[in-house]
């Protein structure tokens, strides 16, 4: 039997590290594939556990210095104490280079004990700080691969060679400043990198925490019980001050909750009978009763979850272009710095300067900055989508969407709220208003539901039992009381017993009884105007925006002329939608769809970018690459700045990323003579490229001012 398991994996220092470690899981017998994402530090691997159980696989990785974790808490607290220690050495390699810097500038001014002094201090301080990269480099040669670590090895082995050398000519061995120096300037490189990846884990994390193990069950059998043992329709009691255990329906009680930390909402949310609660949000002022609806691996926390580890181990289309130039940078780096000792000597050049140019090549060669250009950068955009309440099933898709020639909007709950309110009322007999409030929350209808809204702003519910209550689909509710008849459904259906109710057009309900109307009330369906300005920027941009829908009334071309939209497809039906965007992306266009419903779920997966929208239904967002847990009029334009923002940053790593080797590495190997590059300096700019790249990507989670949060939660 294969499964595919997620494995964390503490060790890796670089692209290079992640190349080896597929290699070297891939060589296990029973592992069909393993697919490493460096930025997360994780491993997917698909493999047969009783052929290559866990054990086995963390074997096979320990030889070259990597360790296999099963928890993620483990890995985050691995990382953590990984940070410190490397804090702390970077303060002694700091305090060191600074040191063999002011001895190397003013050595002519210093007894020549001072120059030997610092040798020996120093040392020991490269040796023992220098196992950051000796000892992975090592292993790593141990079976055969050659990463990052490699480079920067061999320049500090080279920099205490000459240092050695240097000493033993009685030149006081300030050479040795050298390489304090690159060991300073290669770590601060390290612990930004590391810092960054750590920062994205502790995201995943904090939502891990907002989970609760037990809960204190009521019915079917009472007992406080572990989370994951609760089913549907289970019933739960949460004290005030205490987590939802799992998604569910308030069926007792009246409180507020918290839900700020899984859908921003920044108010607390009034919470009675009938509301929805999630897993992860906190009950505020007094004791609910809550049912379940939605077992522990099915919650909205649950998903999240696994929709943001999905999106940190999806890959971006210009991270895998930068995956292929670092497996092989490494062999051609080695054999650049082969041919500079050789080349100098050629020219005539003394040994040391020839060995010196080597060093400076092997050490400006590090591919950090282009090992963390795309990685770091699509880390970061999903850490300011998760900041934007986006959520990013695959991060391909933000990195599309500047592409999309075609945005295809659908129309209900898209393009409009999406939630019926009574446009226009005419009552015949006001007195019912109270009774209608009471009985119609009794109905799932949404028109029902909001005729019982819009009565309820101005009438008292008045409680009254029914005696029978009859639903006939297509027609309405036939509601019997004491002493008579309550009819509530369409006015054509009324118009039979009372032929002088008026019929409209558009969308409406009636309410009656057996000698008199009670009522006549339409409905509209709100357009979502605050969309105008983003569509409008959109067609300013040259993109197309059209309107897909099957609604076949004239609504839609309303929606569309109030919203600016150039083109309208009324009456498709699910199937037809598809068809559509095939049509056009076999012309050549790359269509991005925003859609909510079920019957959007095939045009979400055909698309270029599928995009499901706040409140969406639960199968249409998991179609979608992206969903939308806030406001449309809000997320949507933040998702395409976002988008745009990734794209624009991502081509900028990579631009500096090579373009640094390319400009750097002639420099380093003195090509340009009299003009060149010394080993500390080397390490300089190699840290510098590194951090340019770190600070670039890290604009992407800078939080922007955005629009009040709504005060719904998320849809299941």
């Amino acid at each position: 039997m294969t499964i595919e398991a997620t494995y964390k994996v503490v060790g890796m220092s670089c692209q290079s590290c992640a190349v080896s470690v597929q290699t070297l899981l891939e060589h296990v017998p029973g592992v069909e594939k393993a697919e490493v994402h460096f930025s997360t530090g994780e491993v997917q691997v698909r493999h047969d556990p009783e052929k290559a159980p866990f054990d086995q696989l963390k074997a096979a990785l320990e030889p070259a210095g990597y360790t296999l974790l099963p928890d993620a808490y483990a890995q985050v607290a691995a990382q953590k104490a990984y940070l410190a220690r490397l804090r702390s050495a970077l303060a002694i390699a700091g305090l060191f280079a600074v040191g063999g810097m002011a001895i190397h500038f003013a050595h002519s001014f210093l007894p020549s004990w001072v120059g030997s002094v610092f040798f020996l201090v120093s040392l020991p301080v490269v040796v023992g700080i220098g196992r950051y990269f000796f000892r992975p480099a090592w292993q790593q040669l141990r079976v055969r691969q050659l990463t990052m670590d490699t480079l920067i090895s061999l320049g500090l082995l080279g920099s205490l060679a000459l240092g050695l050398f240097e000493r033993f000519q009685g030149k006081g061995g300030y050479a040795l400043s050298a390489a304090t120096e690159i060991l300073f300037f290669v770590l601060v490189g390290r612990y930004l990198e590391e810092r960054a990846r750590y920062r994205t884990q502790t995201v995943l994390e904090s939502l891990s925490t907002l989970a609760v193990p037990t809960a204190r069950r009521l019915r079917p059998a009472p007992g406080t019980v572990p989370t994951q043992s609760l089913a549907p329709g289970d019933v739960v009691e949460v004290l005030a001050g205490e987590t939802f255990p799992l998604d569910g329906e308030v069926v007792e009680g009246h409180s507020y909750a918290d839900e700020s930390l899984l859908t921003g909402e920044s108010l607390p949310v009034e919470k009675s009978p009938g509301h929805r609660v999630w897993a992860g949000t906190r009950n505020l002022a007094q004791p609910l009763q809550v049912r379940v609806t939605a077992s522990a691996r099915e919650t909205f926390l649950a998903q999240l979850i696994e929709r943001l580890q999905k999106a940190q181990r999806s890959q971006a289309r210009a991270q895998r272009l930068a995956d292929r130039v670092s497996a092989v940078f490494v062999p051609v780096v080695l054999v650049l710095a082969t041919f500079t000792v050789g080349y100098h000597l050629w020219k005539g050049a003394d040994a040391a300067f020839a060995w010196e140019r080597a060093l400076s090549v092997l050490v400006i060669s590090c591919p950090c900055a282009l090992g963390l250009a795309t990685p770091l950068a699509v880390q970061m955009a999903i850490s300011g989508a998760a900041q934007k309440q986006l959520l990013l099933r695959e991060v391909s898709q933000l990195e599309n969407l500047p592409q999309a020639t075609v945005w295809a909007f659908d129309k209900t709950g898209t393009l409009t709220l999406g939630r019926a309110t009574v446009q226009q009322a005419n009552w015949h007999a006001p007195e019912y208003a109270g009774k209608l409030a009471f009985l119609l929350r009794r109905s799932t209808h949404p028109l029902a539901q909001a005729l019982a809204d819009y009565v309820a702003t101005f009438a008292k519910a008045e409680p009254v039992e029914p005696l029978t209550w009859l639903e006939l689909p297509g027609k309405g509710l036939i509601i019997t009381l004491p002493g008579e008849k309550l009819y509530v459904g369409s006015p054509r259906w009324l118009a039979e017993k009372h032929p002088n109710l008026p019929v409209p057009e558009t969308t409406a309900v009636a309410a009656a009884t057996d000698q008199k109307i009670i009522g006549v009330f339409t409905f509209s369906d709100p357009v979502r105007i605050a969309l105008k300005p983003f569509l409008a920027q959109l067609q300013a941009q040259g993109k197309k925006c059209v309107l897909l829908t099957g609604d076949p009334s004239a609504v839609a071309d309303q929606v569309a002329q109030e919203l600016g939209l150039r083109a309208v497809w009324k009456g498709l039906s699910p199937v037809e939608k598809a068809r559509w965007i095939e049509t056009q992306q076999a012309a050549g266009e790359k269509v991005a769809f925003v859609g909510d419903g079920l019957n959007d779920i095939l045009a979400l997966q055909t698309a270029w970018v599928g995009i499901a929208v706040y409140r969406s239904a639960g199968a249409a967002a998991h179609s979608a690459g992206i969903a939308l847990l806030q406001d449309t009029e809000t997320a949507l334009p933040a998702l395409y700045q976002l988008s745009l923002r990734l794209r624009r940053i991502i081509a900028q790593n990579l631009a500096w990323a090579f373009g640094y080797n390319l400009v750097a590495l002639p420099l380093a190997m003195g090509l340009f003579s009299p003009y060149y590059l010394s080993p500390s300096l080397s390490a300089l700019l190699m840290s510098m490229s590194s951090l340019t790249v770190v600070l670039n990507s890290l604009r992407l989670s800078v939080p922007k001012p955005q629009a009040a949060p709504s005060s719904r939660p998320p849809s299941s």
